[in-house]
């Protein structure tokens, strides 16, 4: 008897300890969440009454407001500022655009070269309170993909994702048709309407719901907006993370410079986008603000045609032999601008650069970006007219722009320029409505278009325009033909995951590529003054020049 009660709490005992070894043991892939440690001196003290008192705002004077409150719809960039703010990512870049910063994803681990695991905190909620996992993820990637360009204009954007397999709540894989090096880029803010809907908000209410009101997880929760008014967001008391440091985030939309700067020292704005170079001084002098530069990841930049297009067979103006088909005239019109010279119309302190893509991206090619940059030589530009055949004032450009600032004051003094060398310039500029719709959306430019672009600190927007296809194809205007050798270049950078090395020098050969056949002639990198008022600390990101209003800091 004593034996057999001796060898039950043996067999007791083992199976106690299987058990626990069994609980110890994990995924071993799976990383800690940060979020799930305990602090073990947090005691719940008894709440004690608080005086009331007035809410703290920050508002914000800009010159857009939002189109939609759906990420995918619309990704102009103050429309994306403004909506992200409700929303959270997977990732995002540093202020300096140096790094991946975690968000919703606390970690990740590429598998292969197709596949990157991800795992979110399980401790996040959308503003109705309702748990954030791994189906809203797939669902809203999902329905981007399944979409089409008029539901969604950055469609195009997900279709190099093969499927989304989904681990438990909190763990799940992004399947890439092919190996993308641009993996991250594509899923992080910027552009690219990643910032996660709630699926149950979305199968409630559709899509356009989701375009009149947000559900997000993000710090800042709508409470109340007017198309082209304001804005009003109040403070996410139970964000995943730690609240807004203040109360109420207003975003007012004041179409003129001059008015946000008038806002801004009366004290009914605390910072002001894009103030006039001409109100610097009057900021400067004004007590209780002070006016930033801020370099910007947009670039000025003329697009030259180089050929006819099927689409456009018949028609008179573009239907034609274009002078900037010559490489010589291309060359010509590079040297006869100062890049510099223009930069300085609107003040700042962006570089000239050639391609599209700027430093510190280690993508960038350091000798298309700075000083080496700008190769203005006027004489020469006056022998390469006269080498490609023509007589001062005999070769034609037709120039289109748009009349926003400062692209109107940049396009009238590049074809002052343009004509000082001895071209016959046709500056048209139209107002920008009919700039986008008639000109710049269908691609019906004729021998140059001015344009302001996005993304340069981005590799996928720096090089997705000299992608052949779209290049030379109808989605894109027939622009030309790409240099022989792109779609090779734009092949490996796009698909090298594991030699970054290759990766890299595949993107400065097709930026120098793109440069010497000036598919584009790239002329200075945005820079953007800024009105704001000493109560509040606020660093302008780099990579996008987005405003979050997590990161702005109220000091008073």
């Amino acid at each position: 008897m004593e034996k057999s009660k001796y060898s039950w709490l043996v067999i007791l005992l083992v199976i106690g300890l299987a058990f626990a070894m069994l609980v110890s043991c994990g995924p071993a892939t799976q990383p800690d969440d940060p979020d799930d440690v305990d602090d073990p001196d947090d005691v719940d003290e008894p709440d004690e009454p608080a005086e009331p008192t007035e809410p703290v705002r920050v508002t914000v004077a800009q010159n857009f407001g939002v189109n939609s409150w759906d990420p995918p719809q619309d990704w102009a960039t103050v429309q994306e500022w403004t909506t992200q703010n409700a929303y959270d990512y997977l990732f995002v870049r540093s202020q300096d655009g140096a790094e991946w910063v975690p968000e919703l994803a606390y970690d990740w681990e590429r598998i292969d070269e197709l596949t990157v695991r991800f795992w979110i905190h399980d401790n996040v909620r959308f503003h109705d309170g309702t748990q954030l996992t791994a189906e809203d993820i797939k669902f809203h990637y999902r329905r981007i993909i399944d979409g089409t360009r008029d539901q969604y204009i950055v469609v195009d954007q997900y279709q190099w994702i093969d499927e989304i397999v989904i681990h438990d709540d909190f763990t799940f894989d992004v399947v890439s048709k092919e190996p993308d090096s641009l993996f991250f880029y594509k899923l992080a803010q910027g552009n690219t309407g990643a910032g996660i809907v709630s699926k149950a908000y979305f199968e409630e209410v559709g899509m356009e719901g989701v375009h009149r009101w947000p559900m997000g997880s993000g710090p800042w929760v709508l409470e109340d907006w007017a198309r082209d008014e304001y804005i009003k967001f109040v403070a996410n008391e139970d964000y995943w993370r730690d609240p807004p440091g203040y109360d109420e985030l207003v975003f007012r939309v004041i179409p003129e410079a001059s008015t946000r700067v008038a806002e801004l020292i009366a004290g009914d704005a605390d910072l002001a986008y894009m103030v006039m170079p001409a109100d610097e001084a009057r900021v400067e002098a004004a007590e209780g603000v002070r006016p930033v530069w801020s370099k910007t990841a947009r670039g000025f930049q003329l697009w030259p045609r180089l050929g006819v297009h099927e689409d456009y067979v018949g028609e008179p103006e573009l239907d034609r032999e274009f002078t900037t088909e010559d490489p010589r005239i291309r060359e010509a019109i590079e040297r006869a601008i100062d890049k510099y010279g223009i930069r300085d119309l609107g003040g700042g302190e962006g570089e000239a650069f050639r391609a599209r893509m700027f430093q510190p991206l280690p993508e960038a090619h350091p000798d298309l970006y700075g000083p080496e940059a700008n190769l203005y030589d006027p004489d020469r530009a006056r022998e390469l007219i006269a080498e490609a055949g023509y007589g001062p004032g005999e070769a034609r450009l037709v120039f289109h722009a748009a009349n926003t600032w400062p692209q109107e004051d940049v396009a009238r003094a590049i074809g002052d320029m343009l004509e000082e060398v001895g071209f016959d310039v046709d500056l048209r500029i139209l107002d920008d409505s009919t700039f986008n719709s008639e000109v710049y959306w269908p691609r019906k430019t004729q021998e140059l278009i001015l344009l302001l672009l996005g993304g340069q600190m981005n590799p996928f927007f720096g090089t997705l325009s000299y992608e052949p296809s779209r290049y030379e194809g109808t989605g894109y205007g027939g622009i030309g033909t790409a240099p022989e050798g792109m779609g090779e270049l734009l092949e490996i950078a796009w698909t090298e995951v594991s030699d970054d090395e290759r990766r890299i020098q595949a993107y400065h050969d097709l930026s120098m590529l793109a440069a010497e056949h000036r598919m584009n002639i790239g002329l200075f990198q945005e820079s953007v003054l800024w009105g704001m008022r000493d109560r509040i600390e606020y660093t302008p990101r780099v990579p996008d020049s987005d405003i979050w209003g997590y990161d702005i800091k109220v000091v008073e």
